[in-house]
């Protein structure tokens, strides 16, 4: 009897740990970007869609008339256009930002379900290409908060633009997936699979800050941050000089970029001066 409990206890676990390992592997996508509706009608000046062979959609929607200082914003793993139309866009647009906020496919308006990251790096570089019609890369920023953060530094090593504002950022994606395992009791055991190299690819904040030591790159993380903490991103830190870090007092992984909103666009206003 001992045996078999024994024996039924080994295999629920190996299909507990072998059913982890496939959606790391297979299904992060999913994970990182769920999909989200919207249920209340946005207010940008203009939009566009970008698609790909797979069906996924990229939509850019444009905010902002004047167009000597843009920039291009890219959102959460959750999206969250509205959200952001009334804590972020509205006080750039009322100093002067024309801004462009992506959303990734599946979410906001825009159609689609992504099998792999890669689909959605491809569908960002066509978007940046048309932006850079309306605003030249050397008037533009990147400005990504959380997984957007990653994603805006990864294509900052594509696009020479005038500078990054980085904030709830993960020093990489395999740190990230380990933060949300271990804040699920049922996810935990988890933490001890092999994630850096089960994942397709581990987006390092190092790789590519290395390949963009000119591009003035200024990072807000909150002291509460449990979702990226701090003290992770302090472990790591090994940027060149390039790269500022504000420590943001009390801020949590949801409202550091509104408890230092002002010195976030006196950074970005900084960057897009003349030189």
């Amino acid at each position: 009897m001992m045996a078999r409990l024994l024996f039924i206890g080994l295999l629920l676990t190996l299909t507990y740990f072998s059913a982890g390992a496939y959606l790391l592997v297979n299904q992060l996508p999913a994970y990182l970007f769920p999909s989200t509706e919207l249920t209340v009608k946005s207010t940008e000046l203009a939009q566009f869609k970008v698609t790909d062979p797979f069906n996924n959609e990229l939509v850019v929607r444009e905010y902002g008339a004047a167009d000597g200082q843009c920039i291009v914003f890219f959102p959460g793993r959750h999206g969250g256009v509205k959200r952001y139309e009334q804590e972020l866009i509205t006080p750039l647009n009322n100093r002067h930002f024309k801004v462009f906020m992506i959303s990734y496919p599946g979410q906001d308006g825009a159609a689609g379900h992504l099998k792999s990251i890669l689909q959605l790096v491809n569908l960002i570089d066509n978007a940046i290409l048309s932006i850079e019609v309306k605003c030249s890369p050397k008037r533009t920023i990147f400005w990504g908060r959380s997984l957007g953060a990653t994603l805006a530094a990864y294509t900052a090593q594509r696009v020479t633009v005038r500078g990054l504002i980085l904030e709830g950022v993960s020093p990489s994606l395999s740190l990230a997936v380990e933060n949300f395992l271990g804040s699920k009791w049922y996810l935990t055991p988890l933490k001890l699979l092999p994630i850096a190299e089960l994942l397709p690819h581990d987006y390092k904040l190092q790789h590519s800050f290395s390949a963009l030591n000119q591009m003035p790159i200024n990072i807000f993380q909150g002291t509460n941050d449990l979702q990226t903490p701090l003290s992770q991103l302090q472990q790591r830190w090994r940027y060149g000089e390039n790269v500022s870090l504000h420590i943001v007092k009390g801020g949590s992984h949801s409202d550091t970029y509104k408890r230092s909103l002002s010195e976030m666009m006196a950074v970005a206003t900084q960057m897009l001066s003349p030189q």
